[in-house]
């Protein structure tokens, strides 16, 4: 923790404020005063987890955003992605909220639908369900619908949980769905990402059983309906 008192403009949960600062240390780009915002929310007494969703998550949705409408390049996009990857790996370790259960790991599979090459939000989703008990197992982005089926026919996950930015994934994303529902048994099948356009329905009409919000709101999905 940084020795540097906070913003007094800073303090509480003002996590916009937090978002839009992290925001521009991006497009800077800076990771040292990436990391001092950071610092400054944890000093305002947001938790790690609320710096996942209220911070991290929403200003690289608002880079996804530039880079879709040609504001940013490529190698802005990727600059602000690694820097983004990096302070997770920090926060990590400090996720967990003391509801581990106890008795023996379940397993999630996670990765992006075919063709999807973001891959932050399936790492948020992975670190908060490993942070809850779960044994994770981590594609990574495009990984193709036949090698997805294949790795849950073969570990039988619990939950398979898979991420699409772009709408035109979305085809791709609902065929990858129908295939792991005719497994035996199916895994619980979780969508997310910013394609959905924060609707559930869109999700379950792709085949999902679930669609996550958010990794909080996942975790406590996953805990009323597996226990």
């Amino acid at each position: 923790m940084t020795s540097r008192a906070p913003d007094p403009a800073a303090r509480g949960d003002h996590a916009e404020a937090f978002r839009d600062r992290f925001l521009e240390t991006l497009l800077a780009p800076d990771t040292r005063a990436a990391w001092h915002v950071v610092e400054q929310a944890r000093a305002a007494g947001m938790t790690p987890a609320q710096i996942y969703v209220s911070v991290l998550a929403p200003a690289m949705e608002a880079i996804g955003v530039l880079w879709e409408r040609a504001q940013i390049g490529v190698a802005q996009e990727h600059l602000a992605t690694q820097i983004t990857q990096t302070l997770l790996a920090r926060l990590a370790p400090e996720l967990g909220d003391g509801r581990v259960a106890a008795g023996p790991m379940r397993l999630a599979l996670v990765g992006g639908t075919p063709g999807e090459l973001h891959a932050l939000g399936a790492r948020m989703v992975a670190d908060f369900l490993e942070s809850g008990g779960w044994d994770v197992l981590m594609l990574g982005p495009d990984t193709p619908a036949d090698e997805i089926v294949a790795t849950a026919a073969a570990h039988r996950p619990e939950v398979v949980a898979l991420s699409t930015a772009l709408p035109s994934n979305l085809l791709p994303a609902a065929r990858v769905f129908g295939a792991l529902r005719r497994l035996d048994p199916p895994p619980l099948l979780v969508a997310g990402g910013r394609a959905y356009d924060g609707r559930p329905q869109r999700a379950l009409t792709a085949g999902a059983d679930l669609f996550a919000t958010d990794p909080v709101a996942l975790l406590d999905d996953l805990r009323a309906r597996l226990g």
